[in-house]
C-alpha cells in the first residue's frame, strides 16, 4: 500500500485514518443535509445539530443502508439551492458511495464533510466484465468478482461518481486465456 498517498482514496476513507475529527470545519452554507447511514450515526449527526444556528435550514435524514440513502439524498439534491452543505456520517464503505452521489449532482468537496463511522462493505468495479461486487475488504485485498468470478484485487483508486473501488485480475499478465476465450 505504498502508493496510498497517491490515490483517489479521499484522506477520510483511508485505513489507519482516525474518523475522530474533533473540530467541526468552519460553517458556510445557508442549508445544510445531515445524512446518516446506520445504527452507529447518532452521536455525529447529533453535534452537527448542536453546532448549527438555529436560522440556518437543516434537514437531517437517517437509514439503515445506503441505497435507500442515495436515493433520498438524489431527491434532496434535485431540490436544493445555492448554498447547501452536506454532511455524511456512514461507514466509509457507504459514505464514498453518497459522495459519489453528491459529486454527480455538482456538489464540490469543500461543500461535502464526511465523518466515518466503521469500514463496512465497499463496492468493486470489475474492469473486466464490469459487474459491481460488494464485499468487506481493503485495499490490496483479493475478491472473487460477483459477474465472472476472477479473483480481483482491490486497487488504490476510487471513482469519484460512484464511489467504487477499481477491481482487476490478479497475475492478469501470468493467466493463460481460458477454454472459452481469453479472459482479458
Amino acid at each position: 500500500m505504498s502508493q496510498i498517498a497517491f490515490s483517489s482514496i479521499p484522506t477520510w476513507a483511508r485505513p489507519g485514518v482516525s474518523a475522530d475529527d474533533t473540530e467541526l470545519p468552519p460553517l458556510s452554507g445557508r442549508s445544510y443535509i445531515l445524512l446518516g447511514v446506520g445504527a452507529a450515526t447518532g452521536d455525529g449527526l447529533r453535534r452537527w445539530v448542536d453546532a448549527l444556528p438555529d436560522e440556518i435550514a437543516l434537514r437531517t435524514l437517517t437509514f439503515d443502508d445506503a441505497d435507500s440513502a442515495a436515493q433520498a439524498l438524489r431527491d434532496e439534491l434535485w431540490r436544493a439551492r445555492v448554498g447547501v452543505r452536506l454532511v455524511i456520517v456512514a461507514p466509509a464503505g457507504a459514505a464514498l458511495a453518497l459522495r459519489g452521489v453528491a459529486t454527480s449532482a455538482g456538489l464540490e468537496d469543500d461543500e461535502i464533510h464526511v465523518t466515518t463511522v466503521g469500514a463496512g462493505a465497499i463496492e468493486i468495479f470489475c474492469s473486466h466484465c464490469r459487474a459491481i461486487t460488494s464485499a468487506v475488504a481493503a485495499v490490496d485485498d483479493i475478491v472473487d468478482c460477483g459477474g465472472c468470478d476472477r479473483h480481483l484485487l482491490v486497487y488504490h483508486h476510487v471513482s469519484r461518481r460512484s464511489g467504487r473501488y477499481l477491481g482487476f485480475m490478479v497475475d492478469a499478465e501470468a493467466s493463460p486465456p481460458t477454454a472459452g476465450g481469453s479472459q482479458s
